[in-house]
Parts: structure tokens; sequence; C-alpha cells
């Protein structure tokens, strides 16, 4: 890497490592602020709402992280910008006009739903700000410098509103609110930019076009969906077969587990464009990877005890033991979660082995979900934290194992 790219690299990890630093500051301040605001029950209740919303923006994100960065990382595709922006913009409509109406049908059909139908309305308009949401555009074109700029607005102005409004336990149902009225202020600003700054004109693809683009990068979705929700998930089946307090540890250790990841999370979107243009970086990002995930792992594990009770400011013991115990279960998840990165997404992804990731994706659930169900049985919510680590467990090893094997049977061949 020369004097250029190390400075492009230093400014990109700066710039999303900015943006996972505001979301630090927020849950550090806000979520201790809401639950005494709320009560760590109704915090429940919101947490099972906002783990669904982000599971179908999830959905909506078809993988474009991967696909579109892909396309927009190389140098003789610029004059295509248009191109794949209407792509990603058109399928984004159709997805989310799709899961608008999965939302309604299930606020008037299910009882849980409709019991709280007030939240999921507001959580609906959080569902469309993710339509003009273009972190994908700007890690793609490696100007990451204005993604702090966009999370920093938005995050103002949710703090600013739960400051002034969120007062009262019935309150709960606007805090969904006003992250969409942040996301959708500063997503439709950025939105607008972009469509100037790159000249784009806005295009609705067919839905005959539209069903051949979700077709065609099925793979590429299962590849970056399923690693993404995964935490979602289990705060999901937590809300599904246990009660809203057990929802609440459970995305508190969530949270805990994915600000340690989040170095992680930084450098492998700044690899991944890096990588896919020069193969020799790879082993760079592998050796930054690795090393990374086992300190922060067991920085994760030690940590526990010393931070959990002043962050939370809970004045019940078990809570706060609880709390603690999910943590140290999933302290594995910084290591599992680089390896991941190292021989997955910026392994066998840069190989062009979508499918084959997508296998390793679908069997590490598969199997996560059958220890994790065991769990259930005999520990109960805690079942979704031994699913978490198993399922990564299971996604890590394949990962490595399958990529050696290909680059092993590729040096033999030449």
């Amino acid at each position: 890497m020369n004097n250029k790219k190390i400075y492009h690299f230093i400014e990109n990890t700066l710039s999303l490592f900015s943006v996972k630093a505001i979301d630090l500051v927020i849950a550090i301040f806000l979520i201790p602020y809401l639950i005494l605001k709320v009560g760590i029950e109704n915090y429940g209740v919101y947490a099972f709402a906002i783990a669904l919303v982000f599971f179908f923006m999830n959905i909506s994100n078809y993988g474009f992280n991967l696909v579109a960065v892909r396309e927009l990382a190389k140098p003789e595709d610029k004059r295509s910008y248009n191109s794949v922006f209407n792509e990603v913009f058109s399928v984004k409509l159709f997805i989310i006009v799709f899961l608008l109406l999965l939302l309604v049908i299930l606020n008037f059909i299910v009882p849980s739903f409709r019991s709280h139908s007030l939240l999921y309305v507001f959580a609906s308009f959080l569902l469309l700000s993710d339509l003009f949401s273009l972190r994908w555009f700007f890690i793609g074109v490696e100007k990451m410098k204005f993604l702090p700029i966009i999370s920093l607005v938005a995050t103002l102005i949710y703090a600013l509103l739960v400051i002034l409004f969120i007062n009262e336990p019935k309150d709960y149902i606007y805090i969904i609110l006003f992250e969409a009225i942040g996301l959708l202020v500063a997503g439709g600003i950025s939105f607008f930019y972009v469509i100037q700054e790159y000249e784009l004109s806005i295009k609705i693809l067919s839905f005959k076009k539209v069903s051949a683009y979700l077709y065609n990068n099925f793979s590429s979705f299962i590849n970056l969906f399923v690693p993404s929700v995964l935490s979602n998930l289990a705060v999901l089946l937590v809300g599904m077969f246990s009660i809203p307090i057990h929802v609440s540890y459970m995305q508190l250790g969530v949270k805990f587990s994915n600000a340690f990841s989040t170095v992680n999370s930084i450098v492998t979107k700044v690899f991944y464009p890096i990588v896919n243009r020069d193969s020799k970086v790879r082993k760079i990002s592998v050796r930054t990877l690795l090393i990374m995930g086992v300190l922060f792992s067991v920085v994760m594990f030690f940590s526990a005890d010393l931070l959990v009770k002043p962050w939370l400011k809970l004045d019940n013991e078990e809570s706060i033991n609880q709390v603690t115990f999910i943590i140290k279960i999933m302290s594995p998840t910084p290591l599992l979660m680089s390896i991941i990165s190292a021989y997955g997404v910026n392994g066998l992804l840069v190989l062009g082995k979508d499918k084959l990731f997508g296998f390793i994706t679908i069997s590490s659930v598969l199997v996560g979900l059958l220890i994790g169900a065991l769990g259930f049985i005999n520990y109960g919510y805690l079942g979704a934290a031994i699913f978490l680590i198993a399922a990564r467990f299971v996604y890590a090893l394949l990962s490595f194992w399958l990529f050696t094997k290909k680059t092993a049977h590729s040096t033999l061949k030449k």
C-alpha cells in the first residue's frame, strides 16, 4: 500500500469509526436514560419492535453492501453510477412497500402487535426512512467521510426529541418515532446531495427487472442478511418465547457485544473495496482483523463486571447479573466475527464464491438454531445467547476451512 492508499484507508477507517462512536455514545447515555423514564419492561416492548424493524431493514438492504459496493469500487465503472443507483433504489422501493404491507397485516392479526398498534405504526416510518439511506453508495465510492455527518445529524435530532418528550412510562411508543424522524431528515438531505453531486437521474425499474435482480443476487443477500440479523433474531426469539424484561436483558447484552465488534465491522468495510481491487492487501487485512478479534474478545469478557453496573445504573442486582452473564457468554463474538470477515467477506466473497459463502451462512444459522433450541429448553431466554455463539462459531469455522481449501486448490492448479 503506497502513501496515498494508506492515507485514504486511514480517512475511511476514521470516518466509519466516527459513525460507530456516535452510536456508542448514544448507547452509553440514552439507554440508561430511556430505561429510567419508561421502565425496563416497557423498554423491552420497544426493544422487540426495533429488533423487528432492523430485521426488515436488513431485508430491504438486499446485499447492496456487497453487490453494489463491488460494482462501484471498479474504477472503469464510474460512468455506471446512475445504473447502480437506480437498481438499488428500485429494488429497495419494491421491498419496502412489501414489508410495510406485511407490518400492517401483523398489526391487524397478531394480538401482541394489536396491543401496541401505535408503536408499530411509528415503526413503519423508521422502515420507510431506510429507502433514503445511501451508506452503501458512500462506501462504494470511498467517500466515507460523509457518513459521520449524516449519522451525527440523525443522532442529534433523535437525542433532542427523546430528552424533550420522553418523560414517563407511556412515552415508550414515541422512541421509535423519534429515531425515524432523525433518519428521515438526515437520509433525505444525503439522498438529494448525492443526486445533485453525481448528476444522477431517478428511474424506477420494471417489476420484471427488479425480480431478475432479486433472483441473481440472492446469494449476496443471504451472505449479508444473515450475519447482520443474527443479533436481532436472538432478541426476536426472546420476545416471542419470553417476557419483555428478558427482551431488555438480551438487547442490552447484544448492544454491549456489538460495541466490542465495532472496530471489526469498520475495518472489514474499509478493506472490502480495497481487497477487491488489489488481492495483495488481503494478507494485511487478515492479520489486522485476527489480532483485533483476540484483543477485543478478551477485553469484553473481563470488562463486563466493571462496566455494566455503572453503565445501566439499575438498582436491581439480579438484572445487572443477568446482563453481565449474557455478555460473558457472548464474549467470543469479536474473535469469531474477525475470522468470518478475514476468510469469508474479504476472502471467499472476493474470490467470487458467493454461493459457497451463502451455503456457509445458511448452514451456520440452522446449526445455531438447533443448539439454541436445546438451550431454550434447558436455560430459558439464555438460549438466545447460546444460539448466537453457536451460529457464529460454525460460521467462522466453515469460512476458515473452505477458504483455506479453495486457496490451496488454486495454488496446486498453478
